[in-house]
């Protein structure tokens, strides 16, 4: 999720997501609040929930999307953890304003350092200076103070009737830490140590879901599949060092044979911005093939879900739509982009769209919502992916 310039610049070469295409994983007897229904669309607008009023969620219920992510502590928070009964009460008094689904957001940068040579001021605070690297062994308390968000969102979520939990995987205060070297260099661990303890976090969280939320969906904004010889180091190839939670997860819940589903967004490898349509095409083509070995690995726990930004013209953009395939797309408008979402509904079940005050696209605002609402619902409509209903 592009906060700032740099890390969105770093994030589209480095991170490629996007793990399974083909179809959707046969329902069973899964509970209704379980089934998101043949085509689901989630809005991605860093979202925070002591920010979120009436008019806000009015605004999004009016929208043609199905769900939406709401940050109960952002990328940024370090203040305590809100229990369970906190969110899900948030949650439930929200439906006052709409019926839609409200996920809850979770960011793994709770657990990265602060590095002065990211240049990031939100990331300055004593807490995150405390963090060697990431906290991978729990030295700090970061570790656990992760695990407990990740438990209390899914108890949250279970307890309002969400279909599950957004997770963000990016390192925003480290980028650097990517490198899976870089990350074993600064917690004085070899490569393959950092991979494991980043294997063991994800494992803990499979856990945590069977004993929280066992029928949830988590949906990861990228998980790094796509990416298996980022780096080699002493012969042996090693992915960029995120996927290593997801690995740890998908592992744990196959061998537990626990029923969530883990949604992979292609934040990096499928990304937000495309030159024409042709290229997003050719993005999802080169995704489904670099998918293949997760998909034989994860079967009937993996699925891909599709990504998009919007913009409301080309003299509107600004920061890091302004720059990249995004600077440079050929869409001049959100009218214009909407092809390019009836194509993504039309190659994913699941998709979300970021939407970006760069872009000039401002969801919760009724003088800029209701036209990019309209374009998303006739795109929906266009591509055959009806709204499915909470």
């Amino acid at each position: 999720m592009p906060m700032r310039n740099a890390p969105y610049a770093l994030l589209a070469v480095v991170l490629v997501s996007g793990v399974l295409s083909g179809p959707a994983r046969a329902q069973g007897s899964r509970a209704p609040r379980g089934d998101l229904g043949l085509s689901y669309l989630l809005l991605v607008n860093t979202a925070i929930a002591s920010r979120m009023d009436d008019g806000k969620l009015r605004q999004f219920d009016r929208s043609p999307y199905d769900g939406l992510a709401v940050a109960f502590l952002h990328a940024y928070d370090t203040g305590p953890v809100p229990s369970p009964e906190d969110m899900a009460g948030s949650m439930r008094a929200w439906r006052g304003s709409t019926e839609k689904h409200i996920w809850p957001w979770v960011y793994v940068n709770r657990m990265i350092g602060f590095a002065a040579a990211e240049h990031n001021e939100h990331s300055d605070a004593p807490y995150f200076r405390a963090i060697a690297g990431a906290d991978l062994d729990g030295r700090s308390g970061a570790r656990s103070d992760f695990l407990l968000l990740w438990r209390n969102a899914l108890s949250a979520a279970r307890q309002a009737g969400s279909p599950g939990v957004v997770c963000d995987l990016e390192f925003y205060n480290d980028h650097r830490l990517y490198d899976i070297a870089s990350l074993a260099g600064s917690t004085g661990k070899k490569p393959s140590q950092a991979a494991k303890s980043l294997e063991d976090l994800g494992a803990e969280m499979a856990r945590i879901v069977e004993e929280t939320y066992p029928d949830a969906f988590l949906w990861f904004l990228f998980t790094g599949f796509t990416h298996p010889g980022y780096k080699t180091y002493d012969g042996t190839p090693y992915y960029p060092s995120p996927t290593y939670v997801a690995i740890g997860l998908l592992d744990e819940i196959s061998r537990r044979r626990v029923p969530a589903r883990v949604l992979t967004g292609g934040e990096g490898s499928l990304a937000y911005c495309h030159e024409n349509l042709a290229a997003l095409g050719q993005a999802i083509e080169k995704r489904r093939a670099d998918s293949e070995p997760a998909l034989a690995k994860y079967a009937g726990v993996l699925e891909m879900a599709g990504t998009l930004t919007l913009w409301s013209e080309q003299s509107a953009k600004r920061g890091w739509v302004s720059e990249g395939a995004c600077g440079t797309a050929a869409a001049a408008s959100v009218e214009e982009l909407r092809p390019y979402l009836e194509l993504l509904l039309r190659s994913y079940r699941y998709n979300w769209i970021y939407a970006s005050g760069d872009g000039n696209y401002l969801a919760f605002s009724p003088e800029s919502a209701p036209r990019f609402d309209r374009v998303i619902a006739q795109a929906r409509s266009d591509a055959g992916r009806p709204r499915s209903r909470p």
